[in-house]
């Protein structure tokens, strides 16, 4: 059939010379120095610019987790990395009638005790899950969603420091913070970028210019089998709710009110 076609298959793959890139120079906190072994690194180091963790709360779905002891381990490997983590507004643990009845009704009951347990809106909830698959799909959904609240899930099976730092670091980043510069961010020599206000696009959106190690997420939900981001413009009458517009106003104000001249764009093709 293939021959039939003019199509033939050649016996061998092609050969492409390649060349393996030089691990990123990385700055922590105290403009120390990240050293690299193999493209990994331990961050055992300040964060470059850490954030305050406060009015926040912890919900909890896991039957075996000692929530408290997990609550001041975290509070304690945030200090040792410079982020000022309070203690909790409150603990929720859930109805132990509601254990067993499907994902999205447990997270709608544990909703309804944080609207109702706490004064307002928390800054950040860190959501203690049963089991590690899947199980965050429906909170997430329903904190980042329908409420724009951020949120951390962890499923805790073996708690130590190197985890703690992982879940930290993702917070960090979450509520504002930075973990670590490029060492070329310290001197604006990155070409394309540091001379002209530019605002790049993948999954996330940067902000701060000139700095690319600080960006901005923006979560949006749509129908599962839809591969292209629907949201990217979304018009509301004469207004525009997409996704591109919140990161532009988001750069606005976090560049010193500098518009961006140009805007790369990565990972929408």
């Amino acid at each position: 059939m293939l021959k039939a076609c003019g199509i033939s298959i050649a016996q061998g793959f092609t050969q492409v010379a390649g060349r393996v890139l030089q691990a990123p120079k990385l700055k922590a906190g105290n403009g120390e120095d990240i050293f690299t072994r193999n493209g990994r690194w331990n961050f055992n180091k300040r964060l470059a610019r850490a954030c305050v963790v406060d009015r926040w709360a912890v919900v909890n779905f896991s039957a075996r987790c000692n929530t408290m002891n997990l609550v001041n381990d975290l509070i304690k490997c945030g200090g040792m990395k410079g982020i000022t983590v309070e203690k909790p507004h409150i603990v929720i643990e859930e109805n132990g009638s509601m254990r067993r009845a499907p994902a999205p009704k447990r997270v709608e009951d544990m909703f309804e005790q944080v609207k109702s347990k706490l004064p307002g809106a928390p800054k950040f909830l860190l959501c203690i899950l049963a089991e590690r698959k899947n199980s965050d799909v429906s909170w997430k959904r329903k904190c980042l969603a329908d409420f724009g609240i951020v949120t951390q899930c962890v499923a805790p099976t073996r708690v130590n420091d190197q985890y703690l730092t992982n879940v930290l670091l993702k917070i960090n980043a979450k509520l504002g913070g930075m973990n670590s510069l490029l060492q070329i961010e310290m001197s604006p020599s990155i070409p394309l970028v540091s001379k002209v206000p530019t605002l790049i696009l993948g999954m996330v959106g940067s902000r701060e210019w000139p700095l690319v190690s600080k960006y901005r997420a923006s979560v949006r939900s749509q129908s599962p089998k839809l591969e292209m981001i629907d949201s990217l413009f979304k018009p509301q009458g004469t207004d525009d709710d997409g996704l591109v517009r919140e990161c532009l106003i988001d750069f606005y104000t976090s560049s010193g009110k500098r518009k961006p001249d140009q805007i790369i764009i990565f990972g929408w093709c």
